[in-house]
């Protein structure tokens, strides 16, 4: 049997002291709902005394008499209380799920925080991989190079050689066609006087190949000493070089071309390969055609050099610019097969690009890039 406390009794007065609490959600009368709660115990005690302790009924009795009087009384303020109490309770759980939703959150950040840190380390292998790869293929690019410069010094001195060794054969082989030619030329036939015809003209050709690829060698070793060009000056006197004349049997059209910066010397080579060209592959049609012009567009200016002659198959584009390489056959149009090649590796140079369009018998238009 448990004893019934004097703490435990609450009072009529003590009770009433509830009484005149406004309703309120404010924390500041938290301590007025912990003495509610202590009232509420209180109750529970005296209601489990009376049964266990019934010889001391009347006193139970009086004290539970007063509770219930005042409790009817303050039944309005007990239910403010009791919404109050409530409402904090709602508002407390609000929190914690608040706080609980910021765990969860600062949880998936520190799980995102050490995929990151994953991935970080992936990357960071990854970029000592490509640093590893970059630094082997640097070591290969440095070897290479140093056999680029052995072999570009063999280039020089097989030019050299070219230069001075092939040209006294060339010279000699000529010179004896010419003597034959000079002094035993009467006394040979028609066949006789071709084929001394045939040796002299070889020689010759001999010589410009070997004249156009001392240039093409040389191309890469030369500096560019870029000045201001008028590019219609340059072509006209092209032109004037060749006697060439704009006259009734091959028509050529020359537009306001614009002026350009450059190496004068190697930018006159590429107009007078693509003009010498022009003319010489439309030379067999019945009014030849030549037009020669330029424009601008965004930050280049587009020169272009376009004929009607005998065009070239689109098929075989890709051996155009090639050393030796030719669309025609040799009979058909003469050349060495340098001359494109030559007018690529100018332009190159320069920064630029070079390109062309044909059609087989319905002329060709090539084009070359310079930067303004």
């Amino acid at each position: 049997m448990r004893n019934f406390h004097p703490r435990n009794k609450i009072s009529h007065t003590d009770f009433r002291e509830f009484k005149n609490i406004p309703p309120t959600n404010d924390a500041n009368v938290l301590q007025e709902q912990i003495n509610l709660m202590d009232m509420q115990k209180a109750l529970l005690n005296i209601l489990d005394d009376y049964s266990e302790e019934r010889y001391r009924a009347e006193d139970t009795q009086r004290a539970l008499l007063n509770i219930l009087e005042d409790s009817a009384a303050d039944k309005i303020n007990m239910e403010n209380i009791q919404r109050a109490v409530l409402n904090i309770l709602d508002d407390y759980c609000e929190e914690k799920y608040l706080a609980e939703d910021t765990q969860r959150a600062l949880l998936n950040i520190l799980e995102d925080s050490a995929a990151d840190k994953m991935n970080m380390e992936n990357i960071q292998r990854a970029v000592l991989n490509i640093l590893d790869d970059y630094l082997e293929e640097k070591i290969k690019v440095e070897s290479i190079n140093i056999e680029l410069i052995s072999v570009n010094k063999e280039l020089e001195a097989f030019s050299y050689s070219v230069s001075h060794d092939l040209r006294a054969p060339l010279r000699a082989v000529n010179g004896y066609a010419q003597i034959l030619n000079e002094d035993y030329g009467t006394k040979l036939d028609t066949e006789g006087k071709r084929i001394i015809e045939t040796i002299s003209h070889n020689a010759l050709k001999m010589g410009t190949l070997i004249d156009e690829l001392l240039s093409f060698s040389r191309l890469g070793r030369k500096e560019l000493q870029k000045t201001e060009i008028n590019m219609n000056e340059l072509t006209e006197k092209i032109l004037i070089d060749q006697n060439i004349s704009i006259s009734n049997t091959v028509k050529i059209k020359i537009g306001k071309l614009h002026n350009v910066k450059g190496d004068y010397g190697l930018l006159h080579q590429v107009m007078f390969n693509l003009i010498s060209n022009a003319l010489k592959y439309s030379s067999k049609k019945t009014h030849p055609f030549i037009e020669i012009f330029s424009e601008e567009i965004k930050d280049e200016i587009i020169f272009s050099v376009k004929d009607n002659g005998a065009g070239f198959n689109m098929e075989y584009y890709d051996k155009l610019f090639g050393v030796f390489q030719r669309l025609h056959m040799q009979d058909e149009f003469e050349g060495t097969g340098v001359g494109l090649a030559i007018t690529q590796r100018i332009i190159m140079k320069h920064g630029g690009k070079v390109w062309a369009e044909g059609i087989v018998d319905n002329g060709a238009t090539f084009n070359f890039s310079l930067a303004i």
